[in-house]
């Protein structure tokens, strides 16, 4: 009897040990999973691994201290939570193995995350309510298939170079470099700008402003914080710029005027001063988050990041046109060759207009955010190509920039937990289609005064008006950025003086160049001449070239806005052939001009055709350049 009694009282104390072993779990557990719901992991991972003291068989207790790792930036805690979980209990729910593919992604263990969204797709069910999860992890599983191989490919380029003159012990990211590659702007949270620190959950952060910076002897100047009314108390960050430097789009998050908590802005420079920030709007802006932009250089498309409904998952890359009445139209998703089910960002459109570079973590690479590039070509894009290590790491690699002379700037977290810019240089294969950048002084011929004029692109064998910039009101400074391949006309008007115009051709294999042109516009009044540079003939004849039509409709718009203005057309030639031929080669193409301003609607009393031949030269005939300079046609007013 005594024998039965221990025994019963053994079973007693065992059950009692099991039930307050229960009871010790379960509020381990509770604890846990109410510090998970309000993401407090860290106490999280307490109580789990508490939790399964008491039972380390818990399959839920495996899977939420896993969860509790990742969460809280412990990859590698969280792939042996993970496995832990996956002995214990290899049929839980199939969600912990697409959960488990991305910490192995982190540190770097494709193989095991290879197996990991296999297991995930051949368990999860095919069903339509789960066709985009299944989608995400078909990109992921293409992710580290992929990734392994490139990993393996050589370096395209040398170490990039942390540029020490622009990065501070904060962060310093979203580098933008003018076409020059003489200035750049960045964005910095380092103590000294309006600083916001009540608004940062991150240390060492004091809120995003916007600073440049200027290439004075090879070296950058220390950054300078841009004024107000561009930076403010808000966060202001990601400014992008036209080519001439003259229109930027930037963000600011929290503004009075907020169509969502971050918002696209447009400024224009006028003078030494940017203009009051215009939110853009509720077409272009979303209720959402809206960063990151770019503008392409003649300032017709902008691109940016987006996290509104509709996309791919997470952010993605939207791209909006100024339509035919000058608004802002609303932006169209880039696509599946673009985006992903992943994060895509920082994009930046190349002077080419053709050429994106831009960030994803949703395309196989190095590790968290990488480099890409994709041209458009043919109405689409093209598959985006991984810019390679050492530019891409395993870190975060994002706000890619390029001058049009292929030197590059990046920002990336490679290093360190804080974002620094990198310079580099890229090989030929991965820079942008070739442009030329033409840039000088629009000024006053009489005075030298600089003059804030309107400059036209416009394509001299279509006719078609390409871009409409401007000269600096202050400095008279202008530059425009125009992409290899076709033939252009550049011309500088304002109101009182005669236009100005200039041709460039630029095949589709010319290199990156450089062109210093400046202008000087002639008041109008009385006895001015200019000479039209885009008036071209047939050789030896006197029919106009239809690339001739540009200048022309120019000249007779300059007529029609000034009614009393008469002018006389001169024909000048070089000194080959006789004076006799040449004179009459002159004058009548004199007469074909003035045929065509009567054709667009002049009046014949307001025109004078007048042949030179070679009488006046303005260059030596005895080269070729001189005698070009010498065929020429001017007009000359002669009463106003």
């Amino acid at each position: 009897m005594r024998i039965l009694y221990v025994i019963i009282l053994s079973m007693s104390f065992a059950l009692l040990d099991s039930e307050v072993l229960a009871q010790s779990y379960s509020e381990a557990f509770k604890d846990g999973g109410t510090y998970y719901k309000h993401a407090r992991f860290e106490e999280a991972i307490a109580k789990f691994n508490e939790a399964l003291k008491y039972n380390n068989r818990s399959d839920k207790a495996w899977f939420y201290l896993a969860m509790s790792f990742k969460r809280n930036n412990q990859p590698k805690q969280a792939a042996i939570a993970f496995e832990k979980l996956r002995g214990v209990n290899p049929n839980y729910n199939p969600a912990f193995y697409f959960e488990g593919g991305e910490v192995f992604i982190e540190i770097n263990s494709l193989s095991r995350a290879k197996r990991y969204f296999e297991t995930f797709l051949e368990r999860y069910p095919d069903k339509p309510k789960n066709t985009m999860k299944r989608h995400e992890a078909k990109n992921r599983l293409e992710y580290v298939v992929s990734s392994a191989i490139i990993r393996k490919q050589p370096n395209t380029t040398s170490d990039p170079v942390q540029v020490a003159q622009l990065n501070s012990t904060a962060n310093d990211y979203a580098p933008q470099v003018n076409p020059v590659g003489t200035r750049l702007y960045f964005t910095s949270v380092r103590q000294g700008g309006f600083d916001n620190v009540q608004d940062s959950s991150r240390a060492n952060h004091y809120g995003e402003d916007i600073y440049v910076s200027n290439l004075l002897d090879n070296s950058w100047s220390p950054p300078i914080m841009l004024p107000e009314p561009i930076n403010s108390i808000n966060d202001d960050f990601g400014s992008a710029f036209t080519g001439d430097g003259q229109t930027m789009v930037y963000v600011r998050c929290g503004g009075d005027e907020s169509v969502g908590n971050c918002d696209l802005y447009i400024t224009t420079l006028d003078g030494t001063r940017w203009s009051e920030p215009v939110n853009m709007g509720n077409v272009v802006n979303s209720e959402d988050w809206e960063s990151q932009p770019t503008i392409s250089s003649d300032g017709t498309r902008i691109i940016f990041t987006s996290s509104r409904d509709g996309g791919y998952g997470g952010a993605d890359l939207y791209m909006t046109e100024i339509n035919h009445l000058g608004d802002w139209g609303i932006p169209q998703n880039l696509g599946g060759i673009i985006n992903t089910p992943l994060s895509d960002n920082s994009p930046f459109l190349a002077a080419d207009g053709k050429t994106l570079y831009y960030a994803t973590s949703g395309h196989p690479g190095y590790g968290g955010a990488d480099i890409f590039y994709s041209v458009f070509e043919n109405g689409k894009w093209s598959r985006p190509i991984n810019l390679g290590a050492p530019i891409n790491s395993s870190g975060e690699d994002k706000n890619f920039s390029i001058s049009g002379s292929g030197k590059a700037y990046f920002s990336s977290s490679r290093n360190s937990d804080s974002y620094n810019i990198y310079e580099t240089e890229l090989p030929d294969y991965l820079k942008p289609k070739p442009t030329a950048v033409i840039a000088g002084i629009v000024s006053n011929a009489n005075s030298g005064a600089p003059l804030g004029a309107l400059v036209l692109i416009e394509d001299i064998d279509t006719g078609e008006l390409i871009a409409i910039n401007k000269s600096n009101s202050e400095s008279g400074e202008y530059l425009v950025v125009l992409p290899a391949g076709r033939n252009y006309s550049v011309s500088a008007s304002k109101d009182g003086y005669f236009f100005y115009s200039q041709s460039f051709d630029l095949p589709k294999d010319t290199t990156y160049q450089e062109i210093t042109k400046d202008i000087n516009l002639e008041p109008i009044e009385k006895g001015t001449k200019v000479v039209l540079n885009n008036i071209f003939f047939e050789s030896g004849r006197a029919e106009l070239k239809p690339i001739s039509y540009v200048e022309l409709n120019k000249a007779a718009e300059l007529l029609q806005n000034n009614g009393s203005m008469v002018i006389e057309v001169g024909g000048h030639t070089d000194n080959l052939g006789s004076e006799e031929a040449n004179l009459r080669l002159s004058q009548s193409r004199a007469n074909a001009v003035v045929d065509y301003l009567k054709l667009a609607g002049i009046e014949e009393t307001r025109l004078q055709a007048k042949g030179y031949g070679e009488s006046t030269p303005i260059a030596d005939n005895s080269t070729n350049e001189g005698r070009k300079a010498n065929r020429r046609t001017e007009f000359v007013i002669v009463e106003f």
